[in-house]
């Protein structure tokens, strides 16, 4: 394989443009372009900068066949790293409202089954028996109270669900 397409075969596989490559070798992109498509070579000291930058030994970059390169461990950039964290937060917050949620849920669910015994006990009729003179328990409809917690508990596993599913596909 040409000294060139073996250039541009790294610049890609470590997901460099020719501006960025050029940069690092301090020559122009143009030179760069010359060098990836045959019509000139580099210099030693370029050379040596590749073989460095992409941590390939010189004799693996000038001689060795494309099978070598590509087997060549290819470093992970600064670019991926941010990439993995970004996804990561992003699976973090999917997760954590996911749970924040269904705890949401739970509480109000508990709260209208503590707001309805409470109105249906004794000690609550004879209280409202003696404050308003209504022998009967309160006239709350408790299916309304606990749409809220429905919806929230609703919301919170789909958002764990959706988490559970992305994570399998990574």
């Amino acid at each position: 394989m040409q000294l060139g397409k073996k250039i541009k075969q790294l610049r890609k596989l470590s997901g460099m443009t020719q501006e960025q490559l050029a940069e690092k070798l301090n020559v122009s992109r143009q030179a760069l372009s010359k060098w990836e498509n045959g019509t000139s070579t580099p210099d030693i000291e370029s050379v040596v900068k590749i073989s460095t930058l992409f941590q390939i030994s010189l004799d693996e970059l000038l001689y060795k066949e494309e099978a070598k390169v590509k087997e060549q461990k290819i470093q992970i950039t600064l670019e991926d790293l941010a990439r993995i964290n970004l996804h990561n937060r992003r699976m973090n917050l999917l997760l954590t409202s996911g749970i924040l949620f269904l705890a949401v849920s739970i509480m109000i669910a508990a709260f209208v089954a503590a707001l309805e015994s409470t109105t249906s006990s004794m000690g609550y009729i004879l209280y409202r028996y003696i404050a308003t003179g209504q022998y009967a328990a309160a006239p709350i409809n408790y299916f309304r109270l606990r749409l809220p917690a429905l919806f929230a508990g609703a919301a919170g596993t789909i958002l764990c669900i959706c988490y559970f599913v992305k994570s399998r596909k990574d």
